[in-house]
């Protein structure tokens, strides 16, 4: 009894479906490394006006606490 043969194109066509499938899993896999990166430069962005907040509320606490306060750029209060 002589093996049986399985038809030249159904090899080609499972190879066929084979690769289709890793070029969808690899489009998804792409969808999510955009969704990735998204998310990083969101985080990069919040992250650099977080410094800069943080470097604002630094600067006015060195403000006030120099010898004398906070300057007043009025002269109420005071007498000559």
């Amino acid at each position: 009894m002589a093996p049986e043969r399985r038809p030249q194109g159904s090899a080609i066509s499972q190879a066929i479906d084979e690769v289709a499938q890793i070029i969808e899993a690899l489009k998804r896999a792409l969808d999510q490394m955009e969704d990735v990166l998204e998310l990083a430069e969101l985080a990069e962005r919040q992250k650099t006006g977080d410094e800069q907040e943080i470097e604002s509320l630094r600067r006015a606490l060195r403000q006030l606490q120099r010898p004398g306060g906070p300057r007043r750029h009025d002269d109420e209060g005071r007498q000559a």
